[in-house]
């Protein structure tokens, strides 16, 4: 009996995580249908239930973007707070506070009004009104973030790498063939070669094998330079958020269904 108990416990367990999980899908698929409808409390509404539950800290910046775009500042500074002390996973620590820096100036007002509020003897705004959040499960939308670079941006520094390493080829190249040349002039001058075709082929060619050879060199080390530069500079690209595929997962004897993703 104990095996069969342990076993019963342990698919309750899932299948109890798994309608957790489907509720938490639930809240935030109806927060995003509501953003997109501009119904903005109702938003927040949803993504709190959805954080409540599922503890994605993901959520967290989507209740601070609904809250700021219903005039709760304070909520939503509070929300983007907490999303940056859950490590703000997959967004840029610069972008984040450049946001907390916009929104703490409005937060503060909305705080005044609602202290001149208090002192005048009226109630303070209610900013995010309760409502009843629709439970019907619908499309599940989920996204992650990419940082893409321009064609330009992922191309350009290994062509111009690939090129001034081409060029420093030929400089090298160049710089065996004038070598050649000199010393043949050498040995003619020092006695130890006599006088051919080959002698006078290398003093009319040596002057210009030198200059190409030092032309191709220095083009294809600056060119290398600037490549790897360009490619140390070009940063990560610019963020975009992505829709994905929702990504199934099958829970122990076929049971309790989990759906993983970014929410």
């Amino acid at each position: 009996m104990r095996p069969a108990a342990a076993a019963l416990a342990t698919l309750l367990a899932t299948s109890s995580a798994a309608a957790q999980t489907n509720l938490a899908e639930t809240y935030f698929n109806n927060g995003n249908r509501a953003f997109a409808a501009q119904r903005y409390d109702e938003a927040a509404r949803a993504f709190r239930e959805a954080h409540a539950i599922s503890h994605r800290p993901e959520l967290l910046f989507n209740l601070s973007r609904a809250l700021e775009r219903s005039g709760d500042y304070v909520g939503a500074v509070q929300a983007l707070q907490d999303f940056a002390s859950a490590g703000a996973p997959g967004f840029d620590r610069a972008a984040l506070d450049q946001m907390l820096t916009q929104l703490r100036p409005r937060a503060d007002q909305q705080r005044e009004r609602e202290e001149a509020a208090r002192r005048a003897g009226q109630a303070p705004e209610v900013i995010v009104r309760e409502r009843t959040v629709e439970r019907s499960v619908i499309e599940p939308r989920w996204f992650r973030v990419e940082y893409r670079r321009s064609a330009v941006s992922n191309v350009g520094p290994w062509v111009t790498l690939g090129v001034g390493a081409a060029l420093g080829v030929a400089g090298v190249i160049q710089g065996v063939i004038a070598s050649g040349s000199v010393n043949t002039l050498n040995n003619v001058n020092a006695g130890t070669e006599a006088w051919s075709q080959s002698a006078a082929d290398a003093h009319s060619n040596a002057s210009g094998e030198v200059t190409r050879a030092y032309v191709f060199g220095g083009l294809g080390l600056g060119l290398a330079a600037a490549g790897a530069l360009w490619l140390a500079l070009r940063g990560p690209g610019e963020r975009v958020e992505v829709r994905d595929a929702p990504r199934i997962a099958v829970g122990p004897y076929g049971l309790g269904l989990a759906i993983g993703g970014t929410l």
